[in-house]
C-alpha cells in the first residue's frame, strides 16, 4: 500500500503529453532514444526490402528511425527532401555529383555494411547466344571505366546539365571506341538496352548502346524503366536484353529471392537465364547522406554516430 507521501508524489506528477508519450513508446520499443530515432529516412520504395539499404542499417548498425518516407532511389526527390528538412537522412549513391558540393555529408560506412558494387553489364542468355562476340564490345568498356570517371559523368549530368547521350559519346571517343563506318552491320535480333530510373543507369546504358551501334549491332534504348523490382523480371523474360547492374546489390537481391544466401553472382545469373560480362573497376554504392547542417548539429561523421544518445 502507498504511503501518504508517495501517493501525493504520484498525484502531483503531470500527465505525459502526446509527443512525450510517443517518445516513451519509441524508447521502450527501440531502446534508449538515439539520434536515429529522431530522424526521418527517405529513399526509393524498394529500400525497406533491399538487403543493403534500410535493412543494412537496422541489422548491421542496430538503427531505428522515426519514420521512412518514399522519395526516389538516389535522385532529385531525395536531394530536395534533405535540403527542405522533410527527411534528415537519405540515400544518394556514392558517385552522385552533388556529393562534390559542400551541401551534403556522406557518412562513413564504418562497419562495412555495403558490399563491393562494381558496375557490370548483364544480359539475357538468348542475346548472348545470338551474338557470341558481344563480350568483345562490352568487356573493354568495363575495363576502362573507373569510379572517378563515373563520378565526373554524374557531376556533368547533374550540375552542368549535359545530356546523358553526349556524356556517353564523349567518353567513348576518349577511350577509342570504333567509328560506325569501321564495322559491318550484324545480322540478328535488335538488342534492347534498358536503364533504371536514375541518371547513372541512363548514362551507362547509353554507353553500351552507342558502343554496340558502332560495332554494327542493331540496338534500341528503353529508358527509365524503374527500380530493380520492375526491370529485373523484364530482363529475365527477355523483354529487355541488356542492363547496367551492380555486383553486390544484384547478388543480394537474387540471393534473397532464391533463399540461397552466400551464392556468388556467377552462380545465380545462369539459374535465371542471365549472363554477366566483365565487371568494371568503377563502383557505386548506397551512400547514407545528411546535409552539412545536420552533420554539424549532431556531430556526424560515420553511420555508427547515429546510434549515439539523442542530444
Amino acid at each position: 500500500m502507498f504511503t501518504t507521501a508517495l501517493a501525493a508524489l504520484f498525484l502531483a506528477a503531470p500527465p505525459l503529453s502526446a509527443s512525450e508519450a510517443e517518445q516513451d513508446a519509441s524508447a521502450s520499443k527501440n531502446g534508449p532514444e538515439t539520434i536515429a530515432n529522431q530522424f526521418v529516412f527517405g529513399s526509393g520504395e524498394e529500400c525497406p526490402h533491399e538487403p543493403y539499404c534500410l535493412p543494412a542499417l537496422e541489422e548491421e548498425y542496430g538503427l531505428h528511425f522515426a519514420d521512412f518516407v518514399v522519395t526516389d532511389p538516389g535522385g532529385p526527390r531525395t536531394r530536395e527532401a534533405l535540403l527542405n528538412g522533410d527527411i534528415q537522412i537519405g540515400v544518394l549513391f556514392t558517385t552522385n555529383g552533388y556529393l562534390a558540393t559542400d551541401r551534403f555529408v556522406l557518412l562513413e560506412d564504418d562497419l562495412d555494411a555495403q558490399p563491393a558494387e562494381n558496375v557490370i553489364p548483364v544480359a539475357h542468355q538468348s542475346i548472348g547466344d545470338a551474338y557470341p562476340e558481344l563480350g568483345k564490345v562490352l568487356n573493354p568498356l568495363s575495363a576502362a571505366l573507373t569510379t572517378p570517371e563515373l563520378t565526373e559523368m554524374n557531376r556533368r549530368f547533374a550540375l552542368d546539365g549535359v545530356e546523358a547521350e553526349t556524356i556517353a559519346r564523349e567518353w567513348l571517343q576518349e577511350h577509342g571506341a570504333s567509328a560506325p563506318s569501321e564495322s559491318a552491320p550484324k545480322e540478328g535480333p535488335t538488342i534492347v538496352v534498358g536503364s533504371g530510373n536514375f541518371a547513372e543507369s541512363i548514362i551507362l546504358a547509353e554507353m553500351y548502346q552507342q558502343a554496340l551501334d558502332q560495332a554494327g549491332y542493331p540496338t534500341r534504348h528503353r529508358q527509365e524503366i524503374g527500380n530493380r523490382a520492375t526491370y529485373l523480371p523484364l530482363l529475365e523474360s527477355g523483354e529487355i536484353d541488356l542492363f547496367p547492374e551492380y555486383t553486390g546489390s544484384l547478388g543480394g537481391w537474387l540471393n534473397t529471392l532464391a533463399d540461397t544466401t552466400g551464392q556468388p553472382l556467377s552462380t545465380l545469373l545462369p539459374d535465371r537465364g542471365l549472363v554477366g560480362f566483365e565487371p568494371a573497376p568503377a563502383e557505386d554504392k548506397n551512400g547514407f547522406v545528411v546535409t552539412a547542417e545536420t552533420a554539424q548539429r549532431y556531430n556526424l561523421e560515420k553511420i555508427s554516430d547515429l546510434a549515439k544518445p539523442a542530444p
